[in-house]
Order: structure tokens, then C-alpha cells, then sequence
């Protein structure tokens, strides 16, 4: 018996909720360069972002492991999420470890290139850890080996995972990087950005 194929609320909620609260803690503490903020004023939105920004700092600092690590966790179980599930309705399951091997072999990747000092940017164990964690969460959560009834083709859950991971990857894109160099030039922006509000973190002593 084949199992049943992930029903849309599932879908949508163990993408759009972490990803979801990724976007407060950049919305609530991050620099205000983000994608992110150029669609909160699109849609007019500014007001409630600027009381969320407020409150944020009322409430004092909640350290860098909430501003950075709890953020990254968070956006790489969102976009785990969503692989594992749209892929469990495709026959062919190599497609789906290549864009979760592609994805956090990235996030990975830029915390030894840091260390090595390739990049800019202070590589920090606990984001590390957030990474895998997130990924073992959504994994030990969703992974199934068996394909659904309704199968689709494996170039739609392609379409559907570059769409999502582009997506994912604007959101904490503070320039405009994937129009200047494509995928590998967002992927880098993340990078770029993380290090650079670290660095502004550090410079204003953890505030």
C-alpha cells in the first residue's frame, strides 16, 4: 500500500510557519536593507513592522543565538519542509536528496569557508548546529519512503523547489543579488548579509 500524499494544510503550515517566523526575527531585529522590508512597505505594512521593531527593543536583547542561529534553524526547516513534502508524491527520489544535499551543504559550506576565511564573516558553531537540527527535524518529520497514489512528474517538484528556494533565499537577501549573478550570487547575498549584521551586532556591543 502506497502512502497517502501530504494534504495542502500540512504543506503549508510546515513551510509557511517557520519561514514565517524567520521573517519576525529579521522583520524585529535585522537591518531594515532586507527583501523582506521592500514587501512590507509594498503592502503597506510599514506602521505595524515599526511597532514590532519597538517592541522588540522594549524587550531588550535576546542574544545572538534568537537574532542569528533560531533564525537560520528556523528558514532551513521551512525549506526542508516543503522538499520533503512536495517530493514524496515523485517516483524518482534523487532528485529530492540532491536539492536537500545542495541546500545544506550551502548553509554549511559558508560556516567552513568563514572559519577558513574565504568568505567574510565569523563562523559560529551554533548556527551550524541550527542548520542540522532544522534539517533532522523536518527529515525524522516527513521523510517517507513510500511514494503517494497521486504521483507527479519530478520536473514539477523541480520547478516548485526552485521557486520556493528562490523565494526563501530573497527573504534574507538584503540586495538584489540573484538579478546581478542568478542562484549561486542569492545564495552568497545570505551569506554576505549574515556576516554583515554579525559584524554590526558585534560592533554595537550584542545590542
Amino acid at each position: 500500500m502506497t502512502a497517502p500524499g501530504p494534504s495542502t494544510p500540512r504543506l503549508v503550515a510546515w513551510t509557511a510557519l517557520p519561514l514565517a517566523g524567520n521573517a519576525l526575527l529579521y522583520l524585529a531585529y535585522r537591518g531594515t536593507d532586507l527583501w523582506c522590508f521592500r514587501w512590507v512597505e509594498a503592502g503597506g505594512m510599514s506602521a505595524p513592522v515599526e511597532a514590532l521593531r519597538r517592541a522588540a527593543t522594549g524587550l531588550g536583547d535576546p542574544g545572538e543565538f534568537v537574532r542569528f542561529s533560531l533564525a537560520s534553524g528556523l528558514w532551513i526547516l521551512g525549506v526542508m519542509s516543503f522538499l520533503l513534502l512536495t517530493w514524496q508524491r515523485v517516483d524518482e527520489r534523487r532528485g529530492l536528496f540532491a536539492w536537500a544535499a545542495c541546500i545544506l551543504g550551502l548553509c554549511l559550506g559558508s560556516e567552513v569557508a568563514q572559519a577558513a576565511g574565504w568568505i567574510p564573516g565569523t563562523a559560529d558553531p551554533g548556527d551550524a548546529l541550527a542548520y542540522l537540527a532544522g534539517t533532522a527535524v523536518a527529515f525524522l518529520t516527513h521523510h517517507r519512503p513510500a511514494r503517494s497514489e497521486r504521483s507527479v512528474p519530478a520536473g514539477m517538484a523541480h520547478v516548485a523547489s526552485l521557486a520556493l528556494v528562490t523565494g526563501a533565499m530573497l527573504l534574507a537577501e538584503g540586495r538584489t543579488a540573484l538579478a546581478r549573478a542568478g542562484f549561486p550570487g542569492a545564495a552568497l547575498g545570505v551569506v554576505r548579509e549574515n556576516a554583515r549584521a554579525r559584524a554590526v551586532y558585534a560592533a554595537q556591543g550584542g545590542r
